[in-house]
């Protein structure tokens, strides 16, 4: 069993503070003009509200790193790069997303991790950062009952949740996928029943663009880690291609036996499930090779 802490910070790239930044950079090794360029790029910067036309004074940045930048989310990453070295249990950070879990043994793992949640308390407010315990969730990875140990954030309990999506995929605390697939088919479902009602009158090879670029990636995005066992979930995901084939050609009628598996091959349009077995084997490839072996395929 583990015990995992979802963590929201409170708008992160909007609180960080300028003079901490530097001063990170500084100790990373970052010097000299490069660093007196960056201070002038994240503090000569104003921001003015417009409201029917009427505008504000100006008024000064004095902290946060500049959204729709290159730069602000690698400076982002520098300011909070040192966050795992603050707790003992173990971190995932991906932006602003972050994972504190541990593996509980016995009851001493439950205080290790709270130990661990009051130390991103204080690394936070030494580093200027908020955690919004609001937002922020516990899960319980196991197969029998969920502890029922009260974790805090901020003088917050943070509420315990069965599911939760962490970088667009639902987890669930049974670590089973069929959360996931209920939410993507839904979802893919709702996206194909709108190119249905504005792109009856594309042509072909237009609908067929679109369920490319807008439905497939959903069904695929992540599958390496969820690809389903259980056949229901295997056939719901198929169901949502072979719809899209009805779409893609038009024809909404016809129901003679093998006609959406002629035009699934018609359209050169292999199952999820084939193509969920490329993309696994392409990464175990990646996995066993490495970067350099990856771009050049047995």
């Amino acid at each position: 069993m583990s015990d995992m802490a979802i963590l929201d910070f409170s708008k992160a790239f909007d609180t960080v503070p300028h003079d901490r930044l530097l001063h990170k950079l500084n100790s990373y090794g970052i010097s000299g003009s490069i660093l007196a360029w960056l201070q002038t790029f994240l503090t000569q910067r104003t921001m003015q509200v417009v409201v029917e036309g009427t505008t504000s004074a100006p008024t000064t940045v004095d902290s946060g790193v500049p959204q729709g930048t290159v730069l602000g989310p690698l400076l982002f990453l520098c300011h909070i790069n040192d966050l795992p070295d603050a707790v003992k249990s173990q971190v995932r950070l991906f932006a602003d997303d972050c994972l504190l879990y541990r593996e509980i043994v016995d009851f001493s793992d439950h205080i290790a991790l709270q130990e661990d949640l009051k130390s991103l308390e204080s690394w936070a407010e030494r580093w200027g950062m908020r955690f919004n315990a609001t937002k922020c969730y516990v899960m319980t990875l196991a197969r029998k009952t969920p502890s029922s140990y009260l974790y805090s954030l901020d003088s917050t309990i943070l509420k315990s949740v069965p599911t939760n999506p962490y970088l667009g995929i639902q987890f669930s605390n049974d670590l089973k996928w069929s959360t996931h697939i209920n939410y993507i088919t839904k979802k893919d479902n709702s996206t194909l029943g709108f190119l249905r009602r504005n792109l009856r009158h594309c042509p072909s090879n237009c609908r067929h663009n679109a369920y490319l670029a807008l439905i497939r990636p959903l069904l695929e995005y992540g599958a390496t880690i969820w690809d389903p066992y259980l056949k229901q979930d295997v056939e719901r995901l198929e169901r949502i291609q072979r719809n899209a084939s009805r779409f893609i050609s038009g024809d909404y009628r016809t129901t003679t036996p093998g006609f959406v598996t002629g035009l699934l091959h018609k359209l050169q349009l292999p199952t999820l499930q084939e193509r969920r077995e490329h993309l696994r084997l392409t990464s175990f490839y990646k996995v066993a090779e490495g970067p350099a072996g990856a771009g050049n395929p047995a």
